[in-house]
């Protein structure tokens, strides 16, 4: 049940790495699923703007539950 998923690089400070990882270890996650958890929520709880949602040929909309679900224009 693998996702179509991309990999991306992220540099960080050692103190937000310190912060992060105790935020992650308060949950019981390890560093890394905790990022890409919070990465999602922030991504699912923000609203696009029209000028970004008119250039990327896509358009959102908030579900029942409160998530922004993204759709493409055909």
């Amino acid at each position: 049940m693998l996702k179509n998923k991309q990999r991306k690089e992220v540099s960080l400070d050692a103190e937000t790495i310190a912060i992060l990882t105790q935020q992650a270890e308060k949950q019981g996650r390890k560093l890394k699923n905790y990022m890409e958890h919070v990465l999602k929520q922030q991504a699912n709880d923000s609203e696009l703007s029209d000028e970004y949602k008119h250039y990327d040929g896509r358009y959102a909309r908030k579900t029942c539950e409160g998530r922004t679900e993204l759709r493409i224009l055909e």
